[in-house]
């Protein structure tokens, strides 16, 4: 990619709940992929446009493969992201089919349906103590963020939750300089200790399954810290979608009063649910022509799924709050290959949430302007909303 001296800066906007910064829409408008400066300080292509967000999320020139990583431009200075990045297609592809064939049957519809009750459980154990002290409260800190890890831990048989979300959560800084690569985390050698202590004590969980599949430790822990940290954009789409029922009692109102409406009303809050770019790092194996541009071989390519969720081509009206709207093709859970295998899940949540929420605090309302609801800062992987603050 020839050099660019002046482009728009990712991460530079300041971001919203529930509408695109004023630079994404006009980078949006001005063409569906273009380029622009990641935070990293390097170059890329910026898809912003549903339909070709899709396209090449089902073109196989599209890769997590890049020839030379040590030169390879990136979107974070973040060795986790970089740790995901293979030498060539052949074995990223291996890689993240094997990985999707491992996890894939732990999400079935099976599993999701046992697992509903429990989820329901912590929900209620939560609510319990926020209607106990009574308002105000921060759902974030009190019902979002503890509801959503202790499911996570639920479902990987995680028995030291307070060292492992503390872990969890110290590497997600970008370019943080903690640690010489991403396997020097502490993260990764607690949980090969986990590892360890599931392979001579196996219990009915996640991480027991992924130990006996006869995988190695280093396979086994990639995949555990994979689902860790895809969830960690869980519970801000819980709080934004929270904020966004909050923030308007018609919305709000029309659900309460017909559950049925909780599938369409989840399905907006997915669509809505992110504050800012949902991007992940990929690479043209091969030249890519597409919306009037060639993206080179070995570019960096950011399919951007929150603002296609936004894209008035396929959405009327995106930036309002509907949750009536349907359809509602959304590609908050990626598409193709690269769908989230951990949607049910997220769903699920995201249903259980929302149904005993509007249940017990009927008169749900912000504290403040939803234009002012603190975000996390933008050097946090899965960063989102900081704090929520609500009466009732």
């Amino acid at each position: 990619m020839t050099t660019t001296p002046d482009l728009p800066a990712l991460g530079s906007a300041c971001p919203h709940v529930g509408r695109l910064s004023d630079m994404m829409r006009g980078l949006q408008e001005t063409a569906p992929v273009c380029r622009v400066r990641t935070p990293a300080g390097d170059e890329a292509w910026l898809v912003t446009r549903h339909a070709e967000l899709k396209q090449l999320l089902l073109d196989d020139r599209i890769t997590k493969a890049h020839p030379d990583p040590d030169t390879m431009p990136r979107y974070l200075d973040s060795p986790l992201l970089d740790m995901t990045v293979q030498r060539d297609h052949a074995t990223a592809k291996r890689i993240h089919n094997r990985m999707r064939e491992m996890l894939t049957p732990h999400f079935s519809a099976r599993r999701m349906a046992a697992l509903r009750p429990r989820v329901a459980e912590r929900v209620g154990a939560a609510l319990d103590a926020i209607v106990h002290e009574g308002p105000p409260a921060d759902l974030h800190a009190q019902l979002t963020v503890p509801v959503s890890f202790h499911v996570l831990c639920d479902l990987l048989g995680m028995a030291d939750r307070e060292t492992f979300m503390a872990l969890l959560a110290a590497p997600t800084t970008v370019g943080s300089e903690a640690a010489d690569g991403a396997e020097g985390f502490p993260l990764f050698g607690f949980l090969a200790d986990v590892v360890a202590t599931k392979r001579a004590l196996p219990a009915d969980d996640l991480i027991t399954a992924l130990c006996e599949s006869e995988r190695d430790d280093h396979e086994v822990i990639a995949m555990i810290a994979t689902v860790s940290f895809s969830y960690l954009v869980t519970p801000h789409n819980m709080s934004v979608g929270i904020a966004l029922l909050a923030n308007d009692p018609v919305q709000r109102d029309l659900v309460a009063a017909d559950p049925d409406l909780l599938r369409t009303a989840v399905e907006e809050v997915l669509r809505m649910g992110k504050t800012g770019e949902s991007l992940l790092p990929r690479y043209a194996r091969e030249d890519i022509d597409i919306a009037g541009v060639t993206i080179r071989a070995g570019d960096l390519v950011l399919c951007d799924h929150y603002s296609a969720s936004y894209d008035d081509r396929v959405f009327t009206d995106p930036d309002r709050f509907d949750v009536t709207r349907s359809p509602n093709p959304h590609p908050a859970f990626s598409h193709g290959s690269w769908y989230c295998v951990g949607a049910p899940l997220a769903r699920i949540e995201l249903t259980e949430v929302y149904r005993a929420l509007l249940a017990r605090l009927p008169g749900l309302r912000l504290e403040i302007p939803l234009s002012e609801i603190n975000l996390a800062a933008t050097n946090q992987l899965g960063g989102g909303i900081g704090e929520l603050p609500v009466t009732w």
